[in-house]
């Protein structure tokens, strides 16, 4: 009889078939009014280490917690909060 063993991860719980390309994450961070310019390249550099064939949902995931325990930048935990609130809406 033979064994089949699933993950968590197998089943999908934690996947999603979205990605998110650079040009939609501009188009998100310009939806985010409390984000300066420069604030939104700085996001962006961030999640461009992810984005070589484009941010999985578990890559913006690490992206987001750089972004908030990166405390020698810019941004405040409300920005960091409204950023993963518009990014991983993306992936709902």
């Amino acid at each position: 009889m033979p064994c089949y063993t699933t993950t968590i991860i197998d089943m999908g719980f934690f996947s999603s078939d979205k990605t998110l390309y650079r040009e939609k994450l501009g188009i998100l961070l310009n939806q985010i009014s409390a984000l300066s310019p420069e604030e939104k390249e700085y996001v962006k550099a961030i999640f461009g280490k992810y984005a070589a064939d484009g941010i999985s949902k578990f890559e913006a995931e690490k992206a987001i917690r750089e972004l908030k325990f990166n405390f020698s930048d810019n941004l405040d935990s409300t920005e960091v909060e409204k950023i993963k609130i518009k990014i991983l809406s993306f992936f709902t």
